[in-house]
């Protein structure tokens, strides 16, 4: 063997070693990340899809949050507290929230014997519980937020997205290594030319939004980098809570005492923090409230118009009391943030992954960008199995047509099955009765419902008249979702245009768009179905991505 060629023939073996890991490490991810991916995408927008799932308030009334005065604040702490004894008093956390858009209303929050977070709307008025009819609850655009970090399984949810994005990190690095034509590909994409045209599509959305994905994913990680890696912590602390106080430079989370103690004024509390601050209040929580550990906070007002321009934000400010007797315990000043570098460092990552900073322009790009990239799982899935069945590869021997055949299926589940289960999520929003009870946690187990549905439709159709079918379906719940909403509540897009809600205009315009694009899917679909079955040419090896 010559010298001159062993260094290319073991660059060639460890490109092979690489796509090898960029095929099926990709392969095993794909659905999930393209979960990740839609859900996130979709998240991106969750204020305005919680606004248009409370159509009760969708349309808005001249009220304006930020317009209270001092008065109209502390008397909404105080209602909030009055409901919370009287109805909750055992319970270990309070939060009271001063109204917001789309919550015109005193928010609460408490957790219930279980531990489990539960919420109420009392009105502004009467501090009583705001009835069903003017008040849907729903878990609205937080339900994709959610899925998109957590799958609705908390911690272990948590732990599942962080292995698939470390996954997802390894695709992409090994992705650019494979590429040899990787700037060319960005410009290249081949119509109806079978294999080739999946992997330009794949090549195009991979190459167009790498920086991106880089980006979304890392910093995904970094936003729970103590969860992740709590090695270094744990090995210089022996309590955790006390590195979390001295980091954030705040008093020590308090333990239950079992003694009990009556929770002071919160009102009174409320008001010395806005002038402790110099601004107004938003939020105020109490730690094990009843008992002589009881300890409240009192955050700022937070304007996302104050930090136009902004990446790394200023504290909104926050103090501390003891809920029992109102001493000081903590003042953060709003202004510059202090928490150190890597605080900062993290922080900065936080807000760029959740893109929040520069209002809908960045949202816009987010979207763009996140749903190419779930465009690139989705194609990189179907390519698999487009270039596998062209070449019989026979990888699993006599059981390949079954490992096929079970790759399909999770295929057109995880794709045009999500899908349908993200619009026909809206769509529960809309059916389901406004005064049944647990009335959130049905609509999102109708979402998973029905995903599970497509997934066993997928399993008793043929590949292709499955994908036809489910994308007919999506096409049908996107275009006819408007006219539904008329029906349901009289809200249409003329009505929130001359209401001023842009937001909830810009939400059925693009449903409308995703749904014609979905169309013409579906009519490409139906003329594959009545097309005689053509074949296509193999890709050259040098075209594969494995």
């Amino acid at each position: 063997m010559s010298e001159l060629t062993k260094p290319v023939k073991e660059q060639e073996s460890f490109r092979q070693a690489m796509g090898w890991l960029h095929t099926w490490g990709g392969l095993l991810a794909s659905w999930a990340l393209f979960t990740i991916f839609l859900t996130g995408t979709i998240g991106v927008f969750d204020v305005d899809i919680t606004k248009w799932m409370k159509p009760e308030a969708a349309v808005v009334s001249d009220f304006d949050p930020t317009a209270m005065t001092e008065q109209q604040r502390v008397d909404t702490i105080k209602k909030g507290q009055a409901y919370l004894e009287k109805h909750v008093p055992d319970s270990h956390f309070w939060g009271i929230g001063l109204p917001t858009e789309t919550e015109p209303g005193i928010r609460l929050f408490w957790r219930d014997e279980q531990n489990e977070f539960q919420h109420a709307l009392l009105s502004l008025e009467n501090g009583e519980l705001m009835p069903a009819a003017e008040n849907r609850e729903t878990e609205g655009g937080h339900h994709f937020v959610h899925m998109h970090y957590e799958f609705h399984a908390g911690m272990a949810g948590i732990w599942l997205v962080g292995f698939f994005t470390m996954i997802m990190l390894v695709a992409l690095i090994t992705g650019i290594i494979i590429h040899k034509r990787i700037f060319k590909d960005f410009f290249t994409f081949r119509q109806k030319k079978g294999q080739r045209s999946w992997l330009d599509g794949h090549n195009a959305s991979a190459v167009l939004t790498l920086p991106f994905q880089l980006m979304i994913a890392y910093t995904g990680l970094v936003v729970f980098l103590s969860i992740y890696m709590p090695a270094g912590v744990l090995a210089n602390y022996s309590n955790p809570q006390v590195f979390f106080s001295e980091l954030l430079d705040e008093p020590m989370h308090r333990a239950e005492t079992g003694v009990n103690a009556d929770v002071v004024d919160l009102s009174i509390l409320f008001q010395r923090a806005e002038v402790m601050m110099g601004k107004p209040g938003r939020f105020m929580n109490v730690e094990h409230p009843g008992d002589s550990s009881a300890v409240t906070k009192v955050f700022g007002w937070f304007d996302e118009k104050d930090y136009e321009g902004q990446l790394l934000r200023d504290e909104i400010g926050s103090v501390q009391f003891d809920a029992t007797n109102g001493d000081v315990m903590h003042l953060n000043p709003p202004g510059e943030y202090d928490k150190g570098t890597p605080m900062a460092s993290q922080r900065v990552m936080r807000i760029m992954h959740f893109a929040n900073f520069g209002g809908y322009s960045v949202r816009w790009l987010y979207f763009i960008m996140g749903m190419a990239g779930a465009l690139m799982m989705a194609t990189g899935a179907i390519l698999f199995l487009v270039k596998r069945r062209q070449k019989s590869l026979n990888e699993f021997g006599s059981q390949t047509a079954h490992v096929y055949r079970v790759i399909e299926v999770l295929n057109i589940a995880a794709i045009s099955g999500l899908a349908v289960a993200c619009m026909a999520y809206f769509w529960l929003n809309r059916l389901i009765p406004v005064d049944i009870a647990d009335r959130a946690s049905w609509e999102i187990k109708g979402f998973f419902y029905l995903w599970l549905a497509m997934l066993f439709h997928a399993a008793c159709r043929p590949g292709m008249k499955a994908w036809f079918e489910q994308w007919s379906l999506f096409t049908l719940l996107a275009l006819l979702l408007p006219v539904m909403n008329l029906l349901t509540t009289g809200h249409w897009l003329p009505s929130y245009w001359l209401a001023g809600d842009l937001s909830s205009v810009g939400f059925e315009v693009t449903v409308l768009v995703f749904g014609l694009m979905s169309l013409g899917l579906v009519l490409f679909l139906r003329r594959k179905l009545t097309a005689p079955e053509r074949y296509s040419k193999p890709a050259k090896r040098s075209e594969a991505i494995s």
